[in-house]
């Protein structure tokens, strides 16, 4: 699980560090919806495995 963190978090900044110059507040505030979104859904899916093992 903590690599699978690990690897949204990296992908996450590196696409924000990419874009960020072009992007405003509001893009930046979607972006960190979407980044807490991606590591909800991670640490669901490893929940659920969990529970069926």
């Amino acid at each position: 699980m903590i690599v699978n963190l690990v690897l949204v978090i990296a992908v996450f900044a590196l696409v924000l560090v990419a874009l960020g110059s072009s992007m405003g507040s509001v893009e930046i505030g979607i972006w960190l919806f979407a980044l807490l979104a991606a590591i909800t859904f991670v640490v669901l899916r490893y929940v659920r495995q969990r529970r069926l093992s």
